[in-house]
């Protein structure tokens, strides 16, 4: 006979009882929302999405244990902050946590049509949460008179955020694998192909570029084996990787590079004079990308609020190519999501360099999950 106490999915891919000060006991006075909270979060690699949570009802058990854990820590990151009853829009987002958080426990893993019904009611509650959350930390600037506030409000949205990626990730993932007919690996591509990934996002960005500006300029693509041959050979860099997560993160670097080259170049002969180009390479355990454009570079009293949620660059308002100032540290925060990186060096009245590295093994490709409790030694990875 199974366990009378709720199970966790713990390392290993092991069905295990909760120990006793995580039980579920319907007597106890405390608050569900705060004894979730206070739980280790599970992190998953992309291994464990393609093999052993790669069946619908697996992912769906293991959503089921795991959402209210990553709900409940980030409607307490929202409680904590002192003035959260008058922020409308951190009252929205708690209100729309708490509704999911709910949703996620009353439901039952084990019948698929209503479970997907509430994982799909939950993506589509929660699919305005960064506004949300970038316009309540600007109303909650306006009320504070903090000069350190812009770094509080950084940490605050990085860890929402990447906590928020994670989620929407894994329960995307188990709709996509639901509703496929056959064995599918849902956002998942085995074979992600980096080089043809960048091409697309460049046409993309040209075009973007062509229809606003009215001119576009050159985005050049090469990819590089490991043996350092150009891609044309047949043999390009491929891995398991999310396309979705990559083809963001490149769109936004292209379209900094992009919209401050045309801000700098005041014909088409100097437009065609500074390329952005982009050089995807890799070897056995990592995928690195470069794009380097010729645009004067960042001034040097800008620095590193590049990264910032709470600066902007764009100097009018908001457009196919210049968005509300949340693209680079979205862009970073995606890569780090997987356990990758991404850094930029300006050469002031040059140009400004990106580089994403991003893991290649799929053991490697883990979730970064923010948790206020636990330090990352203690968290229970899901990998084998």
């Amino acid at each position: 006979a199974g366990s009378v106490y709720p199970r966790c999915w713990r390392s290993g891919g092991v069905w295990q009882p909760l120990p006793p000060q995580r039980r579920r006991c319907s007597g106890e006075p405390v608050d569900e929302v705060a004894k979730f909270a206070a739980m280790r979060p599970n992190p998953v690699s992309i291994h464990s999405w393609l093999n052993e949570l790669s069946e619908p009802s697996q992912m769906a058990e293991f959503l089921h244990q795991e959402m209210p854990i990553r709900f409940a820590e980030r409607i307490r990151w929202i409680e904590q902050i002192p003035e959260w009853e008058q922020i409308s829009a951190l009252g929205d987002s708690r209100l729309a946590h708490r509704a999911s958080f709910s949703y996620m426990r009353n439901v039952d893993p084990a019948d698929p049509v209503k479970f997907q019904a509430v994982v799909d009611k939950i993506l589509k509650r929660q699919s305005n949460t960064v506004e949300l959350m970038m316009k309540a930390m600007h109303d909650l600037k306006q009320q504070r008179d903090d000069d350190d506030f812009d770094g509080f409000a950084n940490k605050f949205l990085d860890d929402f955020l990447l906590s928020r990626l994670g989620s929407n990730s894994l329960m995307s993932q188990y709709l996509a694998c639901a509703h496929s007919r056959n064995r599918s690996t849902g956002i998942i591509d085995p074979q992600c192909d980096a080089v043809e990934l960048c091409r697309q996002a460049a046409k993309e960005v040209q075009s973007a570029c062509q229809d606003f500006h009215g001119r576009r300029p050159l985005l050049n693509v090469e990819g590089y084996t490991e043996s350092g041959q150009e891609t044309s050979s047949g043999r390009v860099p491929r891995f398991a990787y999310i396309p979705g997560i990559l083809t963001f993160i490149m769109r936004e670097l292209l379209k900094n590079s992009a919209r401050a080259t045309l801000e700098v170049a005041a014909s088409n002969d100097e437009l065609s004079a500074r390329p952005v180009n982009v050089i995807v390479c890799a070897d056995e355990k990592h995928v690195t990308i470069r794009v380097s454009d010729q645009a004067k570079g960042i001034p040097i009293d800008v620095g590193m609020r590049v990264w910032s949620y709470m600066y902007t660059t764009a100097k009018t308002a908001p457009s196919p190519l210049a968005g509300h100032g949340v693209g680079l540290p979205l862009s970073r925060l995606y890569a780090r999501y997987l356990g990758g990186s991404l850094n930029i060096v300006s050469l002031p009245g040059y140009g400004t360099d990106a580089y994403l590295s991003l893991p290649r093994v799929d053991t490697d490709l883990v979730e970064v999950v923010p948790d206020d409790d636990h330090s990352t030694s203690e968290v229970n990875y899901f990998t084998l």
